[in-house]
């Protein structure tokens, strides 16, 4: 009998490949929300070059609402592909039809949230700003605590029936009764997300000394390609992370032993 060689990261990485690849139509998610927030960007570019208005206080409250939007976008979409990954794992076959109507059966609250995460962005993102040294370090550490507080929040927001206060404490509390309280970050699939972004970088130096600025193309193709293949495989990451920690089901494909170590202790 040969012996097992693959190691437990592997095993989880392909669990979320596997269901990725089964519900391929999961990816259309990420292309729809980044073209979504192109065609806002562009809308927003355009109306500033023909607004006579100079920067100043007066622009504070649209450039808020944009980044509220922004979120919005962000955030409906993630639901989106983690709602269409819970329904697989659950025995179901989800569809971009199911998804989208999972996530907009919980708009409101994710509208709500969106407004809490931009104004938290915003507050962390002018103390980096504004503090100096000091500053930067205080909202770097508050930045990686908010972000495992909220690790779970967008599975709370589309698989719970919960207000936004609730979804914060649920994200919390998942958090802390599975992992501890001493995580300072995760593992995820950062390592094979760099690595691919490495490859497609040295390939499209290699091909510029062939064929000049055309690899451009072959940068832009593959970055939106590499974009919307992570940006899905995380949602999917993130849904069997939640789904572990609340129901203590490991889906197939995915290894125990990692589940329980996808957060990295403190030193």
């Amino acid at each position: 009998m040969l012996k097992e060689t693959t190691s437990p990261a592997e095993r989880n990485k392909r669990g979320s490949y596997q269901i990725l690849m089964r519900d391929k139509e999961l990816m259309v998610l990420p292309l729809i929300s980044g073209v979504i927030m192109a065609l806002v960007a562009v809308v927003v570019v355009l109306g500033s070059s023909l607004g006579s208005e100079s920067p100043g206080p007066a622009l504070y409250l649209p450039l808020f609402l944009l980044y509220v939007l922004m979120y919005t976008i962000g955030i409906f979409f993630q639901a989106a592909v983690v709602a269409g990954a819970t329904e697989r794992m659950r025995g179901g076959d989800p569809t971009v039809g199911s998804a989208l109507a999972a996530a907009w059966a919980r708009l409101g609250p994710i509208v709500l949230w969106a407004v809490v995460a931009a104004t938290v962005g915003m507050l962390l993102r002018a103390v980096q700003d504004r503090v100096g040294f000091l500053g930067k370090i205080v909202a770097g550490l508050a930045g990686v605590a908010w972000s495992l507080a909220t690790f779970f929040i967008v599975p709370v927001l589309v698989l719970e029936d919960k207000s936004i206060g609730d979804s914060f404490t649920q994200s919390v509390t998942v958090f802390k009764r599975t992992w501890g309280e001493t995580m300072m970050g995760g593992v995820g699939l950062g390592a094979a997300a760099f690595c691919a972004w490495l490859a497609l970088f040295a390939l499209v130096a290699l091909l510029a000394m062939v064929v000049g600025p055309g690899a451009i193309v072959l940068l832009v193709a593959g970055a939106i390609v590499l974009g919307i293949f992570f940006s899905t495989l995380q949602g999917i990451y993130v849904a069997s992370l939640y789904r572990y920690a609340t129901e203590g089901l490991v889906p197939p494909g995915f290894d125990r032993t990692l589940l329980d170590n996808a957060f990295i202790p403190k030193s």
